[in-house]
């Protein structure tokens, strides 16, 4: 579908063009937020943003790629925004509305998370605790170890598949 440079996308243009992609845009929402509210709201938030930005969209070349890129940075700036962050060897100490034995848990589970972050090979670990703690981007981490872009994003997936492995374990080994 072709419209004029001058023109702005009708609202039939952008129905036939971008309402097809939501469902793919609400699987990517929910694989990284795992939330089927939060996931329709990125959606929505999405198809707003193209709407408000139509006069913009006669130049996208892959409308697919563009919308799926924009769900995944709103999910990634939403999943930033609401994590706190922890710093290692910091037990995030709770207001008291948790029953004790929560909290308890709660600290143990952190402990026990941060014992196996440490257990990474050196490299691995240095670029969880960037990513994670200071919330550095791939970029910036790739060039402060002096690496790829790319090695940085396959240590860091080796990585978290370690921990997801030894965080499932039941007995924990120091």
């Amino acid at each position: 579908m072709c419209f004029e440079a001058d023109d702005i996308m009708t609202h039939e243009e952008f129905k036939a063009i971008y309402l097809p992609l939501g469902e793919g845009m609400y699987r990517i929402a929910l694989h990284y937020l795992e939330d089927s509210s939060d996931a329709q709201d990125v959606v929505q938030d999405v198809f707003t943003k193209l709407w408000h930005s139509r006069e913009k969209l006669d130049g996208i070349k892959n409308p697919e790629a563009y919308s799926y890129t924009l769900v995944k940075n709103i999910c990634i700036d939403k999943l930033r925004r609401s994590k706190k962050t922890v710093q290692p060897g910091i037990i995030d100490e709770r207001s008291g509305d948790d029953p004790p034995d929560k909290q308890f848990s709660d600290r143990e589970a952190l402990q026990k998370a941060l014992l196996c972050i440490e257990s990474l090979p050196e490299k691995q670990r240095d670029i969880v605790k960037m990513r994670i703690f200071e919330e550095l981007e791939y970029e910036e981490i790739a060039k402060k170890l002096g690496i790829s872009e790319i090695n940085t994003r396959v240590q860091l997936s080796i990585a978290r598949k370690t921990l997801k492995s030894k965080m499932r374990e039941k007995t924990w080994k120091r």
